[in-house]
Formats: structure tokens, C-alpha cells, sequence
């Protein structure tokens, strides 16, 4: 048997029918159960699956954070499978896989590193971004609440960065190391290489490894930092050595000197004061 977990309210690339025709098509010889994951106990249903089923998820990146968050991916014992059909996609960007319908997930359920904010905790897939990149999914979150769902992320940046962002200073401490920033644009924590549909933050992280890369952009004033924003596709922001740095470990806490918008694989939050990640 062949498992879909399909969220119907969620902003997806395909209908029902044409996931059903395109997954189908990957093996006939399977048969195949759509399951609305908003009527399933996920939970006790990925506990039960039996040998020789597998399952396949649709849907993106906030698909695989919910899916992280709710289930104890160490007990997850037979293949589940991610069928893009999301729109960031930046994890399957990270792992070299946007070309592909669907990747096998089990191998980057492992080393998953989790994040601490307002004493609850949570995994992440991707990374947690502490300034304007917070900032933005805040703002945009609110324009999604008013029925705008066209939104230009690149752009929304950049307006928010030329106005209503409020740079902070930042403490930082990783593995034991006690770091102070002024004019802290972001603070971001990361577990694979891309976040916020193709920003190339950590071009060195694996997220396969024990440690995490930590981006902060600082010193910056409005239009240096706006002249820099596009260097950031590409990966190229961290050659700016003196307002770009890069730091690596497995327990990093940051902490803001005002409350600030934060976002975990795209959700956002507001009014954070610090955050505390480890791997």
C-alpha cells in the first residue's frame, strides 16, 4: 500500500486528481490511499504502518516542519517519501534535488537540530532566521490574514529593510564563546544551506553534519545592507568579511537587546527576545 498525506489547506502545486494520476504513475503495481492529513491522527498512523508500505507527504518545506514537529521521526521505520509540490522548496534545493518529483526523507530526519524560543522547543529542516528575515514573515503572514496571497518575498525584503526594520545589537554565544554585535540585520541559524526560496545564507553548511552555521550581518547602515541583499542568492555575502560573519557549532544562543520578529522554516514570531539552538 501506498500512503498520500495530502493537506487540502495548504498552497500546492497540484489538485487531489493530478497527484493521485502523477503518483500513481511511479509504480502501478502499488495500490494507493489519499489521506486528508487535516481528518488523520498522523501520529498513530505513522506508528502503524505496516512492512512493506510506504508513504509518500505533499507539500514543501512547512509541510516537512509540521510533519517534524508532530511525529518522532527516529521511530519512523519504512520509507516516507517528499513529492514537491510546494513552492519555497528550499529544502529539496539544499539536498541538490529540485529537478526531482520526490525524494526519500529518512536519511535527513537524522541530526535534526532544534530550536528553543519562550521555553518550548522545536526541530527545523531548513533554518531559523532572528531580524529582518523574521521580519518578513511577520509582515507577511499579516498580508496572507488579509487575503493577499501573491506575495513577492525579494521585494517585501527590501521595503522592510529600508523602513520599518530596527537594527539591535546582538549577544551571541556558540559552543562556550561569548561574541557582541552592533546594527544586527539578522542573526540567522542554519541547518541546510538555502532558506526563503533560493536565499543562499550558509553556502558551506551540511546539514548532515554536527554543527550548525550561524549568519550575522552587522555594521551594515540601510543602503550598504541593501546594496549587499542580492549577494545573498548566490551565496556571496560572506566574502564581505567585515559586516558578513559566518561561525559554526552545536550550541548557539542569540539574544537581541529589544524583542524582535523571528521565523522557524517560515513561521514567524514576534517579539522574541533570544533564541537557543542545538544539534
Amino acid at each position: 500500500m501506498r500512503y498520500v498525506l495530502f493537506n487540502p489547506l495548504a498552497t500546492i502545486k497540484y489538485t487531489q486528481e493530478e497527484l493521485k494520476s502523477r503518483i500513481g504513475a511511479i509504480d502501478p503495481s502499488k495500490t494507493i490511499s489519499f489521506l486528508d492529513a487535516t481528518k488523520t491522527d498522523i501520529h498513530n498512523f505513522l506508528l502503524n504502518i505496516k512492512d512493506g508500505d510506504d508513504v509518500f507527504l505533499c507539500g514543501g518545506d512547512g509541510t516537512l516542519n509540521k510533519l517534524i514537529n508532530y511525529v518522532d521521526t527516529d521511530k519512523i521505520n519504512f520509507d516516507i517519501y517528499l513529492y514537491k509540490s510546494g513552492n519555497g522548496n528550499d529544502f529539496l534545493r539544499d539536498i541538490d534535488s529540485l529537478d526531482k518529483d520526490y525524494v526519500l526523507l529518512n536519511p535527513y530526519f537524522k541530526k535534526l537540530p532544534t530550536v528553543k524560543i519562550l521555553d518550548k522547543e522545536y526541530k527545523f529542516i531548513n533554518g531559523v532566521g532572528f531580524g529582518i528575515d523574521g521580519l518578513v514573515c511577520v509582515e507577511a503572514d499579516k498580508m496572507k490574514a488579509n487575503g493577499q496571497n501573491d506575495i513577492n518575498y525579494t521585494s517585501l525584503s527590501i521595503k522592510l529593510l529600508l523602513t520599518k526594520y530596527k537594527k539591535v545589537k546582538a549577544t551571541i554565544e556558540i559552543d562556550g564563546k561569548v561574541l557582541n554585535y552592533k546594527s544586527v540585520f539578522l542573526a540567522s541559524a542554519m541547518n541546510g544551506r538555502y532558506y526563503g526560496g533560493g536565499m543562499k545564507t550558509a553556502p558551506d553548511q551540511d546539514r548532515l553534519s554536527d554543527t550548525i552555521t550561524l549568519c550575522v550581518w552587522h555594521n551594515f547602515n540601510r543602503l550598504t545592507a541593501l546594496m549587499a541583499f542580492p549577494s545573498i542568492f548566490k551565496g556571496e555575502h560572506v566574502k564581505k568579511v567585515k559586516k558578513v560573519t559566518t561561525l559554526s557549532g552545536k550550541h548557539i544562543k542569540v539574544t537581541f537587546d529589544k524583542p524582535t520578529a523571528l521565523q522557524i522554516d517560515g513561521e514567524s514570531f514576534d517579539n522574541i527576545i533570544s533564541y537557543e539552538v542545538t544539534k
